[in-house]
């Protein structure tokens, strides 16, 4: 198991440990601060007008599965063209 230095520690999170772990607590440290999205994520953001928010648009007509399937499609097919 690795550790983390004192400079990270204010930064970690304490999780109680599973059932099965012999451990009380996991400590983990933060991958991004909180409240920002890390950049390779910010396409997949509605309120950004990534690209679920354009085949949102494109797939009101649509409900249940139907849409499902032509959600997965229309985001699919958008970030093969990129």
């Amino acid at each position: 198991m690795a550790g983390i230095t004192l400079a990270q520690a204010g930064e970690a999170i304490v999780y109680p440990a599973v059932p099965w772990s012999k451990r009380l607590f996991s400590l983990k440290t933060r991958s991004f601060p909180k409240g920002s999205v890390p950049r390779h994520l910010v396409q997949f953001l509605f309120k950004k007008g990534g690209v679920p928010a354009t085949c949102a648009r494109e797939t009101m007509d649509k409900a249940g599965a139907t849409r499902i399937h032509a959600m997965n499609a229309c985001v699919s097919a958008a970030l093969r063209r990129k």
